[in-house]
């Protein structure tokens, strides 16, 4: 059962390829997209052979010494960057509600006193 599952999902994963090519993935989808890529080996290489294809033949055009594998490294070290960052906004957003709710309990019990 367990297999059948994993099938779907990847499915859904090799449906979210493109997105993911032209940056189109929210960090959210982004960062299950990265952990099924990590743990897939069948996903990861269709997710190589599709963007040798679609990046392959930009570059062709340009340069004929730009290595495939190595961009595509460079695209997967930029998500998990992209993530990070987004954490990192989450938690200082969670930082400043946390303190503006501080701030106003203060000021409605000093009001009380």
């Amino acid at each position: 059962m367990k297999k059948k599952e994993n099938k779907l999902d990847c499915k859904s994963i090799e449906k979210k390829i493109p997105q993911y090519l032209n940056d189109e993935l929210s960090a959210t989808e982004l960062r299950s997209f990265l952990e099924h890529i990590n743990e897939c080996a069948d996903c990861k290489e269709e997710l190589t052979i599709r963007y040798m294809v679609s990046e392959g033949l930009d570059k062709a055009e340009i340069n004929n010494e730009y290595n495939l594998l190595k961009g595509l490294e460079e695209k997967i070290k930029g998500s998990y960057k992209k993530i990070r960052n987004y954490d990192i906004g989450v938690f200082f957003v969670s930082f400043l509600i946390f303190l503006t709710v501080g701030f106003v309990i203060l000021a409605i019990v000093f009001a009380i006193i």
